[in-house]
């Protein structure tokens, strides 16, 4: 009988064993066709431009919203548009999609950049073959890419700042959610709001701590950070997913109201404001970005001078006009 059970405790744990592989190696092989997607094609070399855009998360609402507008903008402009991401956000792999991009000689390449240090020799690499790229929603200021397209994120965090600043009537303790500390945008909205709530005595931040631009890491975070002080009653999520997760968290705290303020306009984030869970949130125009880095990219192929920076609208959306932009 004991000799049975451990045939079928040992069966059980093969079982789960080759589910776990079986489910890696998928993973693996998603991530090995994106890379691969990006070997130039004959027909496509002839005749039409070849462009690859590369973002941060596959299936991310925020960026399927840029790979609109870029196929739009392609379609418009006659031109050939791949977009390839990494399954989850991870800056290696990007690093790996990027320096495929390279090797295959396309003719231009939008890409964002998490992290400037690491991007910027891949990208003085592109530049060094002739092939023109465009930084989008994050830049690489260091490199010598031809421009970038997205928010003034230091504005962004100044907008941002200022509005928990007046609907908080510049009082309160505050525990700071950042996506990435490596990440150009993120910091720079960071010490947009940093530079706006020193100049109000009675706002102090408590702590901040990083999500690694995870919702689930978003909401542990927010909830280690509201047990362990007992005095903050304001929280902000400087990336897209961060609200979400500190929204999540403050269900399993609820020894006080805790004020809400995020970034980006996902559903989830419209929903918590609608539901007077979020208070309120600095929305993105990331079809926008898509649409002119394509155009961007072409200019400067056809010979044109392009502006260096080109800054991309943000809008506070709130309680009073989540519904219109929800329609939109």
């Amino acid at each position: 009988m004991k000799f049975d059970r451990w045939i079928f405790s040992f069966t059980i744990l093969l079982i789960l064993f080759i589910f776990v592989l079986l489910r890696y190696e998928s993973s693996s092989n998603n991530i090995e066709r994106a890379i691969e997607s990006l070997s130039v094609r004959e027909e496509t070399k002839v005749g039409k431009k070849h462009f690859i855009l590369i973002g941060q998360e596959y299936d991310n609402p925020y960026w399927k919203s840029v790979e609109k507008g870029a196929r739009d903008s392609a379609k418009k402009l006659d031109i050939n548009i791949e977009y390839v991401a990494p399954l989850r956000t991870s800056v290696e792999e990007q690093l790996k999609l990027l320096e495929k991009a390279v090797a295959s000689k396309v003719d231009g390449i939008i890409v964002q950049s998490l992290d400037n240090k690491a991007f910027t020799p891949t990208i003085n690499q592109a530049i060094a073959k002739n092939i023109p790229v465009v930084t989008i929603d994050t830049d690489a200021p260091n490199s010598l890419r031809k421009s970038y397209i997205g928010t003034d994120n230091y504005d962004a965090g100044i907008r941002l700042g200022q509005t928990v600043a007046d609907m908080t009537e510049g009082k309160g303790n505050i525990g700071i959610i950042i996506g990435s500390e490596t990440s150009e945008s993120q910091k720079m909205r960071l010490n947009g709001i940093l530079n706006v709530i020193k100049r109000y005595p009675n706002m102090h931040v408590v702590e901040r701590s990083s999500s690694n631009i995870s919702k689930i890491q978003a909401s542990l975070q927010a909830e280690r950070m509201l047990r362990k002080y007992k005095n903050i009653n304001i929280m902000i999520g400087i990336s897209a997913l961060d609200a979400i997760g500190i929204s999540n968290a403050t269900n399993t705290v609820v020894d006080r109201e805790i004020q809400i303020f995020g970034f980006d306009g996902l559903e989830e984030t419209m929903k918590g404001i609608i539901d007077r869970k979020i208070k309120a949130t600095i929305v993105q125009k990331p079809y926008d970005m898509g649409f002119q880095g394509v155009k961007l990219l072409d200019d400067t192929l056809r010979g044109k001078k392009i502006v260096k920076v080109n800054y991309t609208p943000t809008e506070v959306i709130t309680e009073d006009n989540v519904l219109e932009e929800v329609r939109h």
